[in-house]
């Protein structure tokens, strides 16, 4: 089951941004540097190169994006570095 993908830049120097995931009733954080963001869209998302170049033009310019259907196996959420974040329910 896809989930949805928020990003959103958390400070300018250095260059930080923040990842939730949300799938379902819950959700994962994780921080990144730019290039580590660069690299889990291209290689972890299983997005187009296409739609992550339009997610970081995005990023860059308004400092978040959003993206849905995007599908990570959250069996490997942990194993990429994410941690449950505690649900509002």
């Amino acid at each position: 089951m896809p989930g949805t993908l928020h990003i959103f830049r958390l400070k300018p120097d250095p260059l930080q941004y923040q990842v939730n995931y949300n799938l379902g009733a819950n959700s994962w954080v994780q921080v990144f540097d730019a290039a580590g963001l660069e690299e889990f869209l291209l290689h972890s998302s299983a997005l187009p190169v296409s739609e992550v170049d339009a997610l970081l033009q995005e990023l860059r310019s308004t400092g978040h994006t959003t993206e849905a259907n995007v599908d990570l196996a959250e069996s490997h959420l942990g194993e990429m570095g994410f941690a449950e974040s505690p649900s509002d329910e």
